[in-house]
Protein backbone atom coordinates (compact mmCIF):
# COMPACT_ATOMS: atom_id res chain seq x y z
CA UNK A 1 0.00 0.00 0.00
CA UNK A 2 1.21 3.18 -1.12
CA UNK A 3 1.15 6.70 0.11
CA UNK A 4 1.02 10.31 -1.60
CA UNK A 5 4.75 10.99 -3.45
CA UNK A 6 6.78 12.76 -1.11
CA UNK A 7 10.97 13.89 -0.37
CA UNK A 8 12.83 11.69 1.48
CA UNK A 9 13.51 14.23 4.13
CA UNK A 10 10.90 17.34 3.85
CA UNK A 11 13.21 20.07 2.83
CA UNK A 12 12.65 23.17 5.26
CA UNK A 13 10.79 26.21 3.88
CA UNK A 14 13.74 28.41 3.89
CA UNK A 15 15.36 25.70 1.51
CA UNK A 16 12.93 25.04 -0.71
CA UNK A 17 12.51 29.04 -1.16
CA UNK A 18 16.42 29.43 -1.77
CA UNK A 19 15.95 27.66 -4.85
CA UNK A 20 12.91 29.63 -6.70
CA UNK A 21 15.00 32.83 -4.93
CA UNK A 22 18.19 31.31 -7.01
CA UNK A 23 16.15 30.76 -10.00
CA UNK A 24 14.66 34.44 -10.04
CA UNK A 25 17.82 35.75 -10.07
CA UNK A 26 18.83 34.00 -13.06
CA UNK A 27 15.57 34.19 -15.14
CA UNK A 28 13.51 36.94 -13.12
CA UNK A 29 13.16 40.79 -14.15
CA UNK A 30 16.03 42.42 -16.00
CA UNK A 31 16.97 38.79 -17.26
CA UNK A 32 13.99 38.18 -19.71
CA UNK A 33 15.66 36.21 -21.97
CA UNK A 34 16.80 33.09 -19.58
CA UNK A 35 14.19 30.56 -18.72
CA UNK A 36 14.48 27.85 -15.87
CA UNK A 37 13.85 24.24 -17.05
CA UNK A 38 14.00 20.65 -16.22
CA UNK A 39 14.22 19.39 -12.70
CA UNK A 40 14.22 23.25 -11.10
CA UNK A 41 11.17 24.20 -13.64
CA UNK A 42 9.66 20.93 -11.95
CA UNK A 43 10.63 22.23 -8.36
CA UNK A 44 8.53 25.77 -9.08
CA UNK A 45 5.53 23.94 -10.70
CA UNK A 46 5.56 22.01 -7.28
CA UNK A 47 6.95 18.96 -8.28
CA UNK A 48 9.62 17.08 -6.45
CA UNK A 49 11.69 15.42 -9.10
CA UNK A 50 15.26 16.49 -7.52
CA UNK A 51 18.34 14.33 -7.71
CA UNK A 52 18.77 11.10 -4.92
CA UNK A 53 19.84 12.87 -1.79
CA UNK A 54 19.71 16.28 -3.11
CA UNK A 55 19.25 19.11 -1.25
CA UNK A 56 17.75 22.44 -3.07
CA UNK A 57 19.16 24.80 -0.92
CA UNK A 58 22.49 23.17 -3.20
CA UNK A 59 20.87 22.20 -6.41
CA UNK A 60 22.16 23.70 -9.25
CA UNK A 61 19.49 26.17 -11.54
CA UNK A 62 18.65 23.78 -14.47
CA UNK A 63 18.79 27.30 -17.17
CA UNK A 64 18.14 27.82 -20.59
CA UNK A 65 19.68 31.13 -22.03
CA UNK A 66 19.74 31.71 -25.69
CA UNK A 67 22.62 31.17 -27.76
CA UNK A 68 24.53 27.98 -30.06
CA UNK A 69 23.23 25.09 -29.60
CA UNK A 70 24.47 23.09 -26.59
CA UNK A 71 27.10 20.27 -28.17
CA UNK A 72 25.94 16.99 -28.48
CA UNK A 73 25.21 15.42 -25.33
CA UNK A 74 24.14 18.53 -23.52
CA UNK A 75 21.02 17.97 -21.56
CA UNK A 76 19.38 21.33 -22.19
CA UNK A 77 17.21 21.96 -25.36
CA UNK A 78 18.58 23.78 -28.24
CA UNK A 79 15.68 26.12 -28.44
CA UNK A 80 12.28 27.30 -26.18
CA UNK A 81 9.40 28.51 -28.10
CA UNK A 82 7.75 31.36 -26.72
CA UNK A 83 4.45 29.97 -26.28
CA UNK A 84 6.49 27.08 -24.11
CA UNK A 85 7.22 29.84 -21.49
CA UNK A 86 5.12 31.50 -18.47
CA UNK A 87 5.64 33.24 -15.46
CA UNK A 88 5.59 31.64 -11.78
CA UNK A 89 6.72 33.18 -8.40
CA UNK A 90 8.21 35.61 -10.15
CA UNK A 91 10.50 33.50 -12.49
CA UNK A 92 10.65 32.93 -16.30
CA UNK A 93 9.81 29.08 -16.56
CA UNK A 94 8.53 26.70 -18.78
CA UNK A 95 4.42 25.65 -19.20
CA UNK A 96 3.69 22.95 -17.24
CA UNK A 97 3.21 20.56 -20.41
CA UNK A 98 6.60 21.62 -21.48
CA UNK A 99 8.66 21.08 -18.03
CA UNK A 100 6.53 17.77 -18.30
CA UNK A 101 8.41 16.83 -21.32
CA UNK A 102 11.81 17.76 -20.64
CA UNK A 103 11.80 15.93 -17.68
CA UNK A 104 10.42 12.96 -19.93
CA UNK A 105 13.10 13.56 -22.26
CA UNK A 106 16.41 13.79 -20.30
CA UNK A 107 15.94 12.39 -16.84
CA UNK A 108 17.23 8.97 -16.38
CA UNK A 109 14.81 6.00 -17.38
CA UNK A 110 12.93 5.35 -13.81
CA UNK A 111 13.61 9.21 -12.71
CA UNK A 112 11.68 10.23 -15.67
CA UNK A 113 8.82 7.54 -15.52
CA UNK A 114 8.15 8.51 -12.14
CA UNK A 115 8.76 12.20 -12.77
CA UNK A 116 5.61 11.81 -15.76
CA UNK A 117 3.52 9.97 -13.60
CA UNK A 118 3.76 13.08 -11.12
CA UNK A 119 2.73 15.31 -13.81
CA UNK A 120 0.07 13.36 -15.28
CA UNK A 121 -1.76 13.57 -11.90
CA UNK A 122 -1.24 17.17 -12.06
CA UNK A 123 -3.52 17.13 -14.91
CA UNK A 124 -0.63 17.06 -17.83
CA UNK A 125 -2.10 14.90 -20.79
CA UNK A 126 -0.22 12.36 -22.48
CA UNK A 127 -1.66 13.25 -25.87
CA UNK A 128 -0.98 16.79 -25.69
CA UNK A 129 2.70 15.92 -24.54
CA UNK A 130 2.76 13.42 -28.26
CA UNK A 131 1.70 16.88 -29.97
CA UNK A 132 4.04 19.32 -28.34
CA UNK A 133 7.23 16.99 -28.98
CA UNK A 134 5.65 16.63 -32.58
CA UNK A 135 7.07 20.36 -32.89
CA UNK A 136 10.79 19.69 -31.73
CA UNK A 137 13.12 18.08 -33.59
CA UNK A 138 15.23 17.11 -30.70
CA UNK A 139 12.08 15.12 -29.35
CA UNK A 140 9.98 13.93 -31.87
CA UNK A 141 11.91 11.43 -32.93
CA UNK A 142 13.41 10.30 -29.27
CA UNK A 143 12.86 6.70 -28.70
CA UNK A 144 14.04 7.71 -24.69
CA UNK A 145 11.48 9.48 -24.67
CA UNK A 146 8.63 7.72 -26.55
CA UNK A 147 9.66 4.94 -24.38
CA UNK A 148 8.97 7.19 -20.77
CA UNK A 149 5.52 8.07 -22.34
CA UNK A 150 4.64 4.65 -23.18
CA UNK A 151 5.38 3.44 -19.43
CA UNK A 152 3.84 6.21 -17.66
CA UNK A 153 0.87 6.04 -15.64
CA UNK A 154 -1.17 8.84 -13.47
CA UNK A 155 -2.34 6.10 -11.23
CA UNK A 156 0.55 6.25 -9.67
CA UNK A 157 1.04 7.00 -5.83
CA UNK A 158 4.34 6.76 -5.07
CA UNK A 159 7.88 6.99 -7.11
CA UNK A 160 8.40 3.70 -5.85
CA UNK A 161 5.13 2.49 -7.14
CA UNK A 162 6.44 4.20 -10.43
CA UNK A 163 9.84 2.67 -10.47
CA UNK A 164 8.82 -0.81 -9.92
CA UNK A 165 6.25 -0.72 -12.67
CA UNK A 166 8.64 0.53 -14.94
CA UNK A 167 11.16 -2.40 -13.62
CA UNK A 168 8.33 -4.79 -14.64
CA UNK A 169 7.74 -3.65 -18.08
CA UNK A 170 11.27 -3.33 -18.89
CA UNK A 171 11.35 -7.02 -18.00
CA UNK A 172 9.24 -7.74 -20.52
CA UNK A 173 6.50 -9.30 -18.05
CA UNK A 174 2.65 -7.99 -18.28
CA UNK A 175 2.27 -4.88 -17.11
CA UNK A 176 0.45 -4.69 -14.06
CA UNK A 177 -2.74 -2.19 -13.33
CA UNK A 178 -1.70 0.19 -10.38
CA UNK A 179 -3.98 0.83 -7.17
CA UNK A 180 -6.45 -2.39 -7.63
CA UNK A 181 -9.30 -1.95 -4.75
CA UNK A 182 -9.96 -5.11 -3.03
CA UNK A 183 -12.48 -5.24 -0.34
CA UNK A 184 -11.46 -5.26 3.52
CA UNK A 185 -12.64 -7.01 6.53
CA UNK A 186 -14.01 -3.76 7.33
CA UNK A 187 -16.38 -2.95 4.32
CA UNK A 188 -13.60 -0.57 3.39
CA UNK A 189 -11.53 -1.38 0.47
CA UNK A 190 -7.79 -2.10 0.10
CA UNK A 191 -5.51 -0.78 -2.73
CA UNK A 192 -3.04 -3.38 -4.19
CA UNK A 193 -0.04 -1.00 -5.27
CA UNK A 194 0.00 -3.09 -8.71
CA UNK A 195 -1.00 -6.46 -9.62
CA UNK A 196 -2.77 -8.90 -12.17
CA UNK A 197 -6.03 -9.35 -11.24
CA UNK A 198 -7.11 -12.11 -13.22
CA UNK A 199 -4.19 -14.11 -11.72
CA UNK A 200 -4.80 -12.22 -8.20
CA UNK A 201 -0.66 -11.76 -7.83
CA UNK A 202 0.25 -7.73 -6.84
CA UNK A 203 3.34 -6.35 -5.76
CA UNK A 204 3.96 -3.35 -3.42
CA UNK A 205 6.98 -1.12 -2.94
CA UNK A 206 7.37 -0.52 1.25
CA UNK A 207 9.31 2.54 0.74
CA UNK A 208 11.17 3.48 4.11
CA UNK A 209 9.06 6.56 4.76
CA UNK A 210 6.24 5.23 5.74
CA UNK A 211 6.90 1.08 6.12
CA UNK A 212 9.75 1.35 8.58
CA UNK A 213 9.00 0.72 12.26
CA UNK A 214 7.78 -2.28 13.72
CA UNK A 215 4.59 -1.43 13.42
CA UNK A 216 3.79 -0.15 10.27
CA UNK A 217 5.84 -3.94 9.29
CA UNK A 218 2.89 -5.55 11.48
CA UNK A 219 0.41 -3.66 9.85
CA UNK A 220 1.99 -4.52 6.22
CA UNK A 221 2.13 -8.11 7.28
CA UNK A 222 -1.33 -8.57 8.73
CA UNK A 223 -3.09 -7.14 5.91
CA UNK A 224 -1.59 -9.62 3.30
CA UNK A 225 -1.99 -11.99 5.49
CA UNK A 226 -5.62 -11.10 4.93
CA UNK A 227 -5.49 -10.53 1.76
CA UNK A 228 -3.70 -14.03 0.68
CA UNK A 229 -6.36 -16.23 3.16
CA UNK A 230 -9.38 -14.46 3.05
CA UNK A 231 -9.15 -13.08 -0.57
CA UNK A 232 -6.36 -15.75 -2.15
CA UNK A 233 -3.88 -12.66 -3.36
CA UNK A 234 -0.44 -13.20 -3.43
CA UNK A 235 1.27 -10.38 -2.66
CA UNK A 236 4.52 -9.77 -3.42
CA UNK A 237 6.38 -6.59 -1.10
CA UNK A 238 9.30 -5.27 -2.19
CA UNK A 239 12.10 -2.83 -1.03
CA UNK A 240 14.30 -0.25 -2.45
CA UNK A 241 16.76 -2.93 -3.16
CA UNK A 242 15.03 -3.55 -6.11
CA UNK A 243 16.92 -0.42 -7.37
CA UNK A 244 20.07 -2.03 -7.19
CA UNK A 245 18.71 -5.84 -7.29
CA UNK A 246 16.10 -6.20 -9.24
CA UNK A 247 16.50 -9.56 -10.66
CA UNK A 248 14.91 -11.93 -7.43
CA UNK A 249 11.88 -9.51 -6.87
CA UNK A 250 11.07 -10.08 -10.76
CA UNK A 251 11.86 -13.69 -10.89
CA UNK A 252 9.66 -14.12 -7.75
CA UNK A 253 6.61 -12.09 -9.57
CA UNK A 254 7.62 -14.39 -12.43
CA UNK A 255 7.18 -17.14 -10.52
CA UNK A 256 3.79 -16.07 -9.16
CA UNK A 257 1.88 -15.23 -12.09
CA UNK A 258 3.13 -18.81 -13.96
CA UNK A 259 1.95 -20.96 -10.76
CA UNK A 260 -1.83 -18.58 -10.92
CA UNK A 261 -2.37 -19.51 -14.32
CA UNK A 262 -0.19 -16.67 -16.91
CA UNK A 263 0.64 -18.57 -19.60
CA UNK A 264 3.01 -16.73 -21.80
CA UNK A 265 4.29 -17.82 -25.51
CA UNK A 266 7.75 -19.22 -25.62
CA UNK A 267 8.98 -16.13 -27.50
CA UNK A 268 8.02 -13.83 -23.92
CA UNK A 269 9.44 -16.35 -21.75
CA UNK A 270 12.77 -16.37 -24.08
CA UNK A 271 12.81 -12.64 -23.99
CA UNK A 272 12.21 -11.75 -19.90
CA UNK A 273 14.92 -14.74 -19.27
CA UNK A 274 17.27 -12.74 -21.50
CA UNK A 275 16.30 -9.84 -19.43
CA UNK A 276 16.66 -11.57 -16.07
CA UNK A 277 19.99 -13.20 -16.90
CA UNK A 278 21.41 -9.77 -18.15
CA UNK A 279 19.81 -8.23 -14.77
CA UNK A 280 21.95 -10.61 -12.95
CA UNK A 281 24.83 -10.15 -14.72
CA UNK A 282 24.59 -6.31 -13.85
CA UNK A 283 26.88 -5.01 -10.76
CA UNK A 284 25.33 -2.25 -8.82
CA UNK A 285 27.61 0.71 -8.67
CA UNK A 286 27.11 2.21 -5.11
CA UNK A 287 28.44 5.89 -6.48
CA UNK A 288 25.64 6.00 -8.91
CA UNK A 289 22.79 8.49 -7.67
CA UNK A 290 19.56 6.99 -7.47
CA UNK A 291 16.04 8.32 -7.26
CA UNK A 292 14.44 9.32 -3.59
CA UNK A 293 12.74 6.69 -1.21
Amino acid sequence: MTTPTSPATSPSPEAAASLVERAAALAGPGRSENVVIGRTAAWIWGLDVLPSGARPETCDVDLFVPGPAPPAGDLRPARVPAEHITERSGVRVTTLDRTALDCARWLPRLEAVAALDQFLRRGVRLDALKAMARTLPDYRDSKRLRAALRAADPRAESPGESWTRTLIIDAGLPRPTPQIPVMGPLGEPFYIDLGYEPYLVGIEYDGERHHAGRRARSRDEARRRWLKKEMEWDVIPVTKDLLTRPAPYLEALLTALLHRGWNPTGRDMDRIATNLTRLHRRRPNPTRRRPHH
